[in-house]
């Protein structure tokens, strides 16, 4: 029997420089995917800041809240009705009407938040990086602060709402001026942002 020389294979270190390739791309990828996670994070904590500012910087203009402003309806703005005044943003946010949805269209008139000013129901909310969206209106956040006006975000990942606790608040889910449906430690939760 004759062996023959021609046969060719992988050496050793063939197969660790293939090796060590895949674990550069398993990594790039990885790493990709972080800076991805990372940055929605910082565009859902900067929407809050910028809901936020543009919120009081209504309230220092009229004298009012969005939504809430008596004047509402004499500012010319369609679809904005004159608000109750009594400080509260009423209105179901899921499905936005009334105060709830005329604050995202004031807001909208006066420049302070970017989108269609005349959309209505829930074309007339913002959309947060976790494909939900953000709504106005108020919650009894309990003893200690009580009800006030406040941003909600639905389905935001139990970590991301955490981190947004922790930044803004206490970081426990239930206490506080933002809190959490759940704790924190579930897949989703719908986290309450006071105003």
């Amino acid at each position: 029997m004759r062996l023959k020389r021609d046969q060719k294979g992988f050496t050793l270190v063939e197969l660790a420089i293939v090796m060590v390739i895949i674990g550069l791309m398993i990594g790039a990828v990885l790493k990709g995917q972080a800076m991805i996670d990372d940055a929605k994070q910082k565009r859902f904590l900067n929407d809050l800041k910028g809901i936020s500012a543009a919120y009081f910087t209504y309230f220092d203009r009229y004298n009012a809240y969005p939504g809430d402003d008596p004047n509402g309806a004499s500012r010319g703005w369609t679809g904005v009705a004159a608000g109750d005044a009594d400080a509260r943003i009423e209105g179901n946010y899921t499905t936005p009407a009334g105060e709830s949805q005329e604050a995202w269209q004031a807001l909208r008139y006066t420049g302070l938040l970017s989108g269609d000013p005349t959309a209505t129901g829930v074309a007339s909310l913002p959309s947060h990086p976790y494909g939900d969206q953000f709504g106005l209106t108020n919650y009894n956040f309990g003893t200690g602060v009580g009800i006030r006006n406040c941003v909600f975000a639905d389905n935001i990942p139990g970590n991301v709402a955490e981190i947004t606790d922790i930044k803004f608040d206490d970081g426990i889910y239930n206490t506080g001026t933002v809190r959490g449906s759940a704790a924190y430690t579930s897949a989703t939760v719908d986290l309450r942002y006071a105003l």
